[in-house]
């Protein structure tokens, strides 16, 4: 049983972030495991709408040591629970939020408070230059002149997430990409 569980977090893709469901697995056996509160694991995980019908294979995202990784885990998670609106209030996040409402959310989970929008948000932390980010980095962006218009979070390998557009909602997209290219300002470290 043990080595079955570390084999499972060592090849979950995610740096350990995410545990993989085994036959007779629980969400209150998870959260024990991991000496996480069942509602806390249950808060991390919006993509379980029956949390007594897990399945065997079923990726939940658990907290490590490793809070970078567990944050761009809990943003992945998020692709396909988010729906873009532009100003949406920040009780509504996750499920309805803009870019930067979306980052304070997800931040929030993994204990760090930033402001509610993306030009106050890019003030907080230290600054990072792009050749030096590291995952968990936020990253700011400019459409017009020099004014931050929008955030997202580097993922690490060439990669960022963000709650991008009414269009597109929850994205990934590369560093290297030409949007990425053109508007990107530089990054903040909070964690």
């Amino acid at each position: 049983m043990v080595l079955s569980f570390i084999f499972a977090l060592s090849f979950s893709g995610v740096a350990g972030a995410s545990y993989s469901v085994h036959k007779g697995d629980t969400l209150y056996g998870i959260a024990n495991k991991y000496r996480m509160g069942y509602q806390d694991l249950r808060s991390l995980n919006p993509q379980i709408k029956y949390p007594n019908q897990l399945y065997i294979g079923q990726s939940i995202v658990v907290r490590t040591p490793n809070k970078a990784a567990d944050l761009v885990d809990y943003a992945k998670v998020l692709k396909t629970q988010t729906k873009y609106v532009y100003g949406a209030d920040y009780s509504l996040a996750p499920y309805k939020a803009d870019c930067s409402s979306w980052t304070k959310h997800i931040y929030a989970k993994f204990g760090v408070n930033l402001p509610r929008t993306s030009r106050e948000q890019s003030h907080t932390g230290t600054s990072i230059s792009f050749n030096n980010m590291k995952k968990g980095d936020l990253m700011f962006f400019a459409s017009k002149g020099k004014t931050i218009s929008h955030v997202g979070i580097y993922m690490g390998n060439g990669q960022w997430i963000s709650n991008l557009n009414t269009a597109k909602s929850v994205q990934t997209f590369s560093i290297w990409g030409p949007w990425t290219q053109q508007h990107f300002m530089w990054a903040q470290r909070v964690l």
